[in-house]
């Protein structure tokens, strides 16, 4: 598998692209929120056929809050002639296009050296239980997580080369991913500091400050002026704004969810090599008492769905959150001893955070997120390059299909 080898490349790519289209034509839908959600939006679909302008002007209307332009691209797509199910179909091939611009990322921030083992972690996206369901069954996560790859890959290049085209690049295509995705608008802050860093109070930061404002204007005329704020639209009803904006519980599942996602990084001995030298005292108190304070206030309910996987178990095995807790206390431990706590993780931190906004917390919004997150910005108390070997591509498959597995054998319950 890890001889040089294109058609090994080759090989693997197909038998896991042909994996994807198995899932298509079994109507996989091994996160289970996937199907119901598209259903869902072959109704708006319909209406915008029927009505376009009525149903935009009134999407806030529709139970959705994501972004109207897929929709609107679908609708587009069926008055030419296609039928749903060929859209579908062609909505997979997003996904090696995702491949394919994480392995430039990848390549981007480490060079070459990796390039084959950079060409199976990319892979193992196929086997994303999120991935697989959003691509089967059409979302606008999937190509607004594309182009925020895109973006991510102009943002890296920009940290090499330090040319203001990249920034421009990153800045047009997080446009782009914001438009069909709005929790990636975020991460502007998260690049606008890295140019301003190197730019400061120049025609270069004015230019970027300027694209993203004026690019900016058509939604916010449309969220605001017109009023269809669809980004208000609630899973939950009859929720108080305190408890649907509870930092609390955004900041424990969130911090779970980075734990999980961690764990086939955790799982290599040059990281565990490191535990004890890690491991500080003072840092351990501090730590428990925020960790502590915050789950007094944690009152995330699991009627709200979602939750993250460990939530999920809590109740399912114990039927209560503490065996959550104590997984929220050790992603505590390990994102305060294992990441720098500097600025540039502490604004990562909060973005992942801000990115959800609403009240009820998903996989699909971290997964395979956070993955690229870790290989490509975060900054760690231990050297990085040392798990880039057979070993973290070994731990990724297995941990993706484990997941892929676990997923599966919810939906069929």
């Amino acid at each position: 598998m890890f001889n040089h080898h294109t058609a090994n490349k080759t090989i693997v790519f197909t038998l896991l692209f042909i994996t994807l289209f198995i899932g298509f034509f079994f109507n996989e839908n091994s996160t289970g929120g996937a199907l119901p959600d598209f259903l869902l939006r072959i109704e708006i679909i319909n209406s915008f056929n029927n009505d376009f302008i009525g149903t935009f002007l009134n999407y806030n209307q529709y139970p959705d809050r994501h972004s109207p332009l897929i929709l609107i691209l679908i609708t587009m797509l069926l008055k030419s002639g296609l039928d749903i199910n060929s859209i579908r179909f062609l909505h997979l091939f997003i996904v090696p296009l995702i491949i394919v611009v994480t392995y430039k990322c990848l390549i981007s921030k480490y060079g070459k050296k990796y390039n084959y083992i950079f060409f199976f972690i990319s892979a193992t996206f196929f086997l994303s239980p999120t991935i697989r369901s959003i691509s089967i069954w059409p979302d606008s996560r999937l190509l607004g997580f594309l182009f925020f790859l895109l973006s991510l890959f102009f943002f890296l290049e920009f940290n090499k080369k330090h040319k203001f085209k990249y920034a421009i690049y990153n800045t047009l295509f997080l446009i782009l991913a914001s438009y069909i995705s709005p929790n990636f608008s975020i991460f502007f802050l998260y690049f606008f500091y890295t140019f301003f860093r190197h730019y400061s109070f120049s025609k270069e930061t004015y230019k970027i400050l300027f694209i993203n404002l004026s690019l900016s204007i058509p939604m916010i005329y449309y969220l605001f002026i017109l009023d269809v704020n669809f980004l208000k639209i609630t899973a939950v009803p009859d929720i108080n704004i305190i408890n649907r904006i509870n930092p609390a519980n955004k900041i424990l599942i969130i911090s779970s969810l980075i734990l999980f996602y961690s764990i086939p990084i955790l799982l290599n001995k040059s990281v565990i090599a490191v535990c004890k030298n890690l491991i500080v005292v003072n840092k351990f108190v501090i730590l428990s008492a925020i960790f502590f304070i915050l789950s007094f206030f944690f009152n995330y309910s699991i009627n709200y769905s979602g939750g993250g996987i460990f939530f999920k178990f809590s109740y399912f095995f114990f039927n209560n959150n503490y065996f959550f807790l104590i997984i929220s206390f050790l992603s505590f431990l390990y994102i305060g001893f294992f990441f720098k706590l500097n600025l540039n993780n502490l604004l990562l931190l909060m973005i992942l955070i801000l990115s959800n906004p609403q009240l009820t917390i998903y996989h699909k919004y971290y997964d395979p997120l956070l993955i690229i997150l870790f290989f490509t910005v975060f900054e760690y108390n231990f050297n990085f390059k040392k798990i880039l070997n057979k070993k973290i591509v070994f731990n990724l498959y297995a941990f993706y299909l484990l997941f892929l597995f676990i997923n599966l054998l919810r939906s069929f319950l």
